[in-house]
């Protein structure tokens, strides 16, 4: 028996093979710079005892960000498992990478980035089931282009853009986010309104042994919500939360959503407390009961506990600069990573969770300029590993 032992470590040494308990060394965050010369994934080092980050190294997206275009989606950089998409607003194409588990500061670049066959790609949804990424288009030529994910030649397209008609004017971003639900058996984008016309939440139907995405799809108005903008399923397929960044208004809702119909069906109003621009939720159920929600125009997260429908807590912290507040949000283990949207100082603040009390602490508030110098932008937040 101690024989066999020392034979199976001596075989996960040299076949370069961790054991789960050292698998994962070092944890990784990521954001993209949107830099219109030249996009690139901003990694840095997680540490594994007290979450904190460190040691920024930058990787070129092969593909441009496009100036102006900040706090417009959740989603712009999605890790899972050992893939990290991102998009490329500036020349319309999608970024896949692979990361190396001895080695996640360095993500490596699969293939050549894929255009999106539409025009300004905002946000990226993955499904492992399928092995399928799916980027929504929120320009002129708005929609969905979905790709097959290849460990060796990257993104392959399945099939043409499935096209989303535009509710606001030609030089905003009309579509916002881009989500599975959990089963994989659906895919669900956001679209924006302005005025008197109601948001929309569109639903494609995803084939359960195929991974096909219909070209019909279920398109659910919704009148308390003007802008319907970051998404986030609540544990089942049944349940989905739906922020809305409009001043005075809902700030958020979660909905039912309806099998096989795929039809959205208000459950909740969520009224949050002086809500300005209430834009991205995080919910990892196995670290924190609670969901929450970021203010995109002031310094504010809110707990919200979906278990009952209510609001239960609301965190600030500092910021130099009036008007802003958080571009994404990600939770990992007992911390939150909140990328702040300060233009004279942008952090990548670190909040401690607290297992059942809604409360945060802030433990650190990591300044990226003094790190990696001035760069033009910063979005999209994901964490490695995953969890999803």
């Amino acid at each position: 028996m101690m024989l066999s032992y020392f034979f199976l470590v001596f075989l996960l040494v040299h076949l370069g093979i961790s054991s789960p308990a050292n698998y994962h060394r070092t944890r990784a965050a990521y954001f993209q710079d949107n830099d219109p010369n030249g996009n690139f994934i901003v990694a840095l080092k997680i540490d594994e005892n007290d979450g904190t980050v460190s040691s920024p190294v930058r990787t070129s997206t092969g593909g441009k960000g496009l100036a102006g275009l900040l706090a417009i989606s959740q989603d712009s950089v999605v890790v899972w498992q050992d893939f990290l998409f991102t998009t490329n607003a500036g020349d319309n194409t999608l970024s896949m990478f692979w990361i190396n588990p001895n080695d996640p500061l360095h993500p490596q670049l699969v293939g050549q980035p894929a255009p999106t066959l539409g025009q300004t790609p905002v946000s990226v949804a993955y499904s492992p089931q399928h092995r399928m990424a799916c980027a929504t288009n929120g320009g002129s030529q708005s929609g969905v282009a979905c790709f097959t994910v290849s460990r060796r030649r990257g993104l392959i397209p399945r099939g043409p853009l499935l096209e989303i008609p535009r509710i606001l004017p030609a030089a905003m971003v009309s579509t916002a986010d881009i989500v599975f639900n959990p089963s994989s058996t659906a895919l669900f984008v956001s679209v924006g309104s302005i005025g008197q016309q109601p948001g929309q939440i569109y639903a494609f139907a995803v084939d359960r042994f195929t991974g096909a995405v219909s070209n019909n799809p279920v398109v659910t108005s919704v009148p308390s919500l003007t802008f319907v903008f970051s998404m986030n399923f609540l544990g089942s397929d049944q349940r989905l939360i739906v922020t809305n960044p409009v001043r005075n208004a809902t700030g958020a809702a979660v909905f039912d959503i309806q099998y096989p119909s795929l039809k959205a069906t208000l459950e909740t109003n969520i009224a949050i407390p002086n809500s300005i621009a209430s834009c991205w939720v995080t919910y990892v159920p196995q670290f924190s009961r609670y969901a929450y929600i970021i203010d995109a125009a002031q310094p504010e997260i809110t707990a919200f506990d979906p278990r009952i429908d209510q609001v239960k807590d609301v965190t600030t912290y500092p910021l130099n600069s009036t008007g802003t507040g958080g571009v994404d949000t990600r939770i990992d283990r007992q911390w939150l990573y909140l990328l702040t949207s300060d233009p004279n100082a942008p952090k990548l603040d670190v909040f401690a969770v607290q297992q059942e009390g809604p409360g945060l602490k802030m433990i650190q508030s990591f300044d990226i300029f003094s790190s990696i110098g001035v760069i033009p932008s910063w979005m999209g937040l994901g964490i490695w590993p995953s969890s999803f």
